[in-house]
């Protein structure tokens, strides 16, 4: 049996599918793939059940398969007239004319003229130069909402710098209060490390002088 054609689509196709569901091409091959199954497993069947009717031995048994397999060939090759018969039905079943139109295929009747399409050409031009806009402006949003959050944050730092120089000036002028500043001194300086050594002794000479007075 000759192999049918590969499936190679096409305008022909397309137009079947659309209308019949399927087209004649793969149609075609499904009906020569079935009568090939049909055939080869027909002779498998029978290949099975002389080995297990008769006693055969094993030399016997493999030139029983070749037989079967030869005896499928042979049957496949006069299938192909027949074959070829069932395609030229297929064809001339399943062929859509030209002239037929399909629902879906309606809406091409209606012509466009030249300034509608000028005009759609100018509409497709604008939405995509808005869509350019609007992808500009949210990576400009998305860099100044990141540069927002930056200086919130550097602000709460600069407000919490605020408080401690607020107390400090607080206390400072409270010198009652010169071992509490000491205190606190001491204690900022165990979390951020004080390099000068002369605010050590500014703040000491601080506290002398409101031990004496």
């Amino acid at each position: 049996m000759e192999k049918a054609e590969p499936w190679t689509g096409g305008t022909d196709e397309e137009y079947e599918t659309q209308h019949f569901g399927f087209g004649a091409q793969r149609f075609k091959l499904s009906v020569r793939q079935m009568v090939e199954q049909k055939i080869q497993s027909a002779y498998k069947e029978m290949e099975s059940f002389l080995q297990q009717s008769v006693k055969i031995t094993d030399e016997e048994k493999v030139a029983l398969t070749e037989a079967c397999n030869k005896l499928v060939r042979m049957h496949l090759e006069r299938a192909g007239p027949s074959l070829e018969n069932i395609d030229k039905e297929i064809e001339s079943m399943m062929q859509v004319p030209h002239n037929v139109l399909l629902p879906e295929d309606e809406l091409q009747l209606e012509e466009i003229t030249d300034e509608e399409y000028s005009k759609l050409q100018d509409e497709v031009a604008d939405l995509r130069r808005r869509l350019e806009q609007s992808t500009l402006m949210v990576t400009l949003l998305t860099a100044e909402k990141e540069e927002l959050s930056s200086a919130a944050k550097v602000c709460e730092i600069a407000k919490k710098d605020m408080e401690v120089l607020d107390s400090l000036h607080k206390n400072l002028e409270e010198s009652g209060n010169a071992r509490k500043l000491l205190n606190e001194v001491q204690f900022l300086r165990a979390s951020v490390p004080i390099k000068e050594d002369d605010e050590d002794n500014f703040f000491d000479d601080k506290v002398k002088d409101s031990e004496c007075n």
